[in-house]
């Protein structure tokens, strides 16, 4: 054997970076190098302290809204849409197509369709008894933003943007997010997952695979080997080895997404299907998101 893979919850910064690059890399020698910019519009209260916020990150010409929260007290006040006017503002003056984001049955979709969002896919059961929502928002039509701002002379909060990597505005939302969906949901802490290909003896990452189980669902979120490592099963056994760990864990499905120019038709013989598609992300191509449940009785 050649190559091996392992198995691995909490993979080095060194190993986790490799991995990541090596799928850029391809993307990029397919014309579309990795340009993500983060963007979030922090919400402070009148200390400066973070008490909400949205936090995404533009790339390929799309904005995506990664988290979203407004803490109960200030919540009917406007400041969702404001949070999301001030995003939409600042990813139209980068030159953004649309934005795109997810959500579920117990969190905001009315809101979001009130903001001119549409669903362009969803997954029944993620987490049981839910549906997630796929939505965008195309920006290549000009729109207006009429939202009013508070009185800046008396303001209950601030609003502040900042495109840092890591962010102080991150927990609070993660924390926020958890405590409105746990009444709905239950809770569930995301459990991180790599399988990582090494060459023997090389101790450095050729490859792999990165997921993450929340809500009784697997999602795939990099999955990537090198050019000489293809055509010899090694992707399949790591997409089994994954399909497998995500049974071990009785999840429902394992849900991901792909561009028009990586790897849909491999994923489509392994038993996925396409359940929604974005088009023009980036410019040109096409995002796929497909899924495999794992109740059905399929092996």
């Amino acid at each position: 054997m050649t190559h091996w893979f392992d198995l691995t919850s909490q993979p080095s910064a060194e190993e986790e970076k490799a991995a990541r690059d090596a799928l850029w890399a391809h993307n990029g020698e397919a014309g579309y190098p990795r340009d993500r910019k983060g963007l979030s519009v922090l919400l402070r209260d009148a200390t400066g302290q973070v008490v909400g916020g949205l936090v995404g990150a533009t790339g390929w010409g799309w904005l995506y809204v990664e988290n979203l929260a407004v803490p109960p007290p200030l919540r009917g006040a406007g400041w969702g849409s404001r949070l999301m006017g001030a995003a939409e503002a600042e990813a139209r003056r980068r030159g953004c197509t649309g934005i795109r984001l997810d959500t579920y049955t117990f969190q905001a979709r009315g809101f979001y369709e009130k903001l001119g969002f549409g669903v362009v896919g969803q997954i029944e059961d993620c987490p049981p008894g839910h549906t997630r929502f796929t939505m965008t928002k195309r920006l290549d039509r000009p729109e207006p933003l009429a939202t009013p701002w508070p009185d800046a002379s008396t303001p209950r909060v601030t609003i502040t943007e900042t495109t840092a990597q890591a962010d102080p505005v991150i927990p609070v939302l993660v924390a926020g997010l958890t405590a409105h969906a746990a009444p709905h949901a239950g809770r569930s802490t995301p459990e991180n997952f790599n399988l990582v290909v090494r060459l023997p003896g090389d101790a450095a990452p050729v490859g792999g695979l990165n997921g993450s189980f929340f809500y009784g669902w697997m999602y795939i979120n990099l999955f990537h080997l090198p050019e000489a490592l293809r055509g010899q099963g090694l992707g399949r056994a790591l997409m089994r080895q994954a399909e497998a760990a995500a049974r071990a864990r009785g999840c429902t499905g394992i849900w991901l997404d792909t561009l028009s120019f990586q790897a849909r038709p491999f994923y489509e013989s392994l038993g996925y299907r396409v359940f929604g598609s974005l088009d023009d992300c980036p410019p040109g191509h096409s995002r796929h998101y497909l899924m495999k449940r794992l109740t059905d009785g399929e092996a």
